[in-house]
């Protein structure tokens, strides 16, 4: 699965689960939006709350895809317990099914070395999840403190010239900015983003004010356009791990197919079925989530 197909899935998935998960996210950031802004900030590939949220909500996909690697581990890991207690694989080596017995035992192996790599794999989301989010609360702590500097100095600008405009709505309008322009067109021509915040405002503004607002937005502007290149190690970690989740997910999988019908062609064996029932309840969910 390439960038594209893992952004892809995590936009399906994250419309099933909705804008509360986005909010949630943002909500450690100290940034909170209107529930307007939030699900424009969230739809627009443009928007600077879109990028902020897209490593985090690649890590909660991604731990969903572990965990649920990890109840196809322990179901496997239960099934051979099971066995292991009901004396099949002590039997002699010229009693009937031996040959099967030996093949459950290599199974049994490669499932224990299947599991020690796995729990690298665990062991590498989370340092992810850990190294990612210091970064975006160091990032994100700078721009929340920039912003309020930007908004006072606009609000103080605006003032001066005798517009009536309240902090709210430039605030509301700095935001619809940051949710809807291309910053790499902004990076070629800035009064884009001030012709974008206006849509809000909706104030006559003159070229000398429009620069002095730009000059009180450089900060911001700058953060946004450098964010990318920040997060870019992150996103390609998290891409990573999303790729080496789905094959362990998999592997437990047919470990367990493999397993089962190994353990039913035994002649003198059999799965308990209430047991199995009970051991079978974690695995009751969508194998399709974040699949390959």
């Amino acid at each position: 699965m390439n960038g594209e197909e893992i952004d892809s899935e995590l936009s399906q998935w994250f419309s099933t689960y909705g804008v509360i998960t986005a909010e949630r996210i943002l909500g450690r950031y100290k940034i909170n939006l209107e529930q307007t802004e939030l699900v424009a900030a969230i739809k627009s590939p443009f928007s600077f709350y879109h990028r902020i949220i897209q490593v985090p909500l690649k890590s909660v996909l991604n731990g969903i895809v572990l965990q649920q690697a990890s109840d196809y581990h322990v179901y496997v890991q239960k099934l051979f317990i099971d066995y292991l207690l009901s004396g099949e694989n002590s039997k002699d080596e010229e009693s009937q099914g031996a040959a099967t017995r030996e093949t459950i035992e290599n199974e049994r192996q490669q499932l224990v070395a299947l599991g020690e790599a796995f729990q690298k794999v665990q062991g590498d989301h989370d340092y992810l999840i850990a190294n990612s989010q210091r970064i975006l609360i160091q990032l994100t702590q700078i721009f929340n403190t920039e912003l309020e500097k930007a908004l006072s100095s606009i609000n103080k600008l605006f003032k001066a010239a005798g517009l009536s405009v309240k902090k709210s709505q430039i605030r509301r309008a700095t935001n619809h900015a940051l949710i809807y322009c291309n910053m790499a067109e902004v990076q070629t021509n800035q009064s884009l983003f001030i012709e974008k915040m206006n849509e809000v405002l909706k104030v006559s503004l003159t070229e000398d004010l429009k620069k002095k607002m730009l000059s009180s937005l450089s900060e911001i502007l700058r953060m946004d356009l450098d964010f990318d290149e920040q997060i870019t190690d992150f996103v390609q970690q998290a891409d990573e791990l999303n790729r080496s989740a789905n094959s362990y997910r998999n592997q437990f999988f047919d470990t367990i197919i493999r397993v089962v019908d190994l353990m039913k062609s035994l002649p003198d064996y059999k799965i308990d079925p209430e047991q199995d029932a009970i051991n079978r309840e974690p695995l009751y969910f969508d194998k399709s989530i974040g699949s390959l």
